[in-house]
């Protein structure tokens, strides 16, 4: 499916992602749709040329409106709360009945942004596509993690019932953003000496800029290969420690005792061959410019 002259869907369109797969897809030339919950969100998406829809995602009738149409759909959006009630209705819940509208209104391809952190991580050297999803009541399992986790399962049950979709994986995603975790909030807690470092900071850090991320969305759009399976989108891999280093000024405070950070204490390596052999996947922006964007972005604001 080419972008261009089409009707693509973008949920989370106002976020650190969702903004920049926007800004791609309109320079691709498709015709944007965005659903966003407040109305100066979508009074702001209307100034650059994308058709704004008010609405809730967990709202199948909001969902179903925001599909017609539509030959694509992007799904972004997500919810970093810990209330697990509220990630559940909006990483599991919402994401199953988005799927299931695109499948009725007969979309021809969705491209579900989930992330690394779905993977169970336990006793494992090297995490790839095939790595089991974690347990939804796994003790090591964020309330993140684990909702992400079971809207990954949706969208495969949705891929049984025929909606050709994909699923990427990103790990941290870099750049600056006022909403970016790794390329904004993180930085300014390390700095302020509030980011603790599980394991002395000694665990992989598996990493994708922004724009290296966006270059795999739009490969999902196209190639038909990638419908019916899911990718691990890395750029590289470095300690937690050593992004620490880039922003901290002083120590840090210890770990909290609790086995949901276990993703933050992982040793071993993760795969992105997968995605560099069907999506022909070739990161061309690096770690380093990555931090040089972030120090720039929270150094001027």
């Amino acid at each position: 499916m080419e972008p261009r002259g089409n009707l693509v869907l973008v949920t989370g369109a106002s976020g650190f992602i969702g903004a920049r797969v926007v800004r791609r897809l309109v320079a691709e030339g498709a015709r944007v749709r965005a659903i966003v919950r407040r109305q100066d969100a979508a009074d702001e998406l209307a100034r650059e040329g994308v058709e704004p829809i008010v609405g809730e995602l967990a709202n199948p009738s909001d969902l179903h409106a925001a599909v017609q149409g539509a030959v694509a759909v992007v799904h972004v959006a997500a919810t970093g709360t810990e209330d697990r009630t509220e990630a559940k209705r909006i990483n599991t819940e919402a994401t199953a009945l988005l799927a299931e509208a695109a499948l009725a209104a007969g979309c021809e391809r969705f491209v579900h942004i989930s992330s690394i952190i779905v993977h169970d991580l336990e006793g494992r050297e090297v995490v790839d596509e095939e790595t089991p999803l974690i347990a939804s009541d796994s003790e090591r399992a964020s309330a993140y993690a684990a909702t992400k986790a079971d809207g990954d399962r949706a969208i495969f049950r949705a891929i049984d019932l025929g909606l050709r979709a994909v699923i990427l994986r990103p790990g941290a995603v870099l750049g600056a953003h006022p909403t970016s975790t790794w390329g904004n909030l993180t930085p300014r807690a390390i700095a302020a000496g509030q980011f603790p470092l599980v394991a002395g900071g000694q665990g992989t850090l598996p990493y994708v800029h922004v724009e290296n991320f966006v270059d795999a969305v739009l490969a999902a759009l196209r190639l038909d290969a990638a419908v019916g399976q899911a990718f691990n989108i890395i750029d590289g891999q470095t300690t937690w420690g050593r992004f620490a280093d880039v922003f901290r000024k002083g120590s840090l405070p210890p770990a909290p005792d609790n086995p949901a950070l276990a993703f933050f204490a992982f040793r071993g390596s993760f795969s992105s061959e997968k995605a560099r052999r069907i999506l022909g996947y070739a990161p061309t922006r690096t770690f380093d410019e990555a931090m040089a964007e972030t120090i720039a972005f929270i150094g001027g604001s």
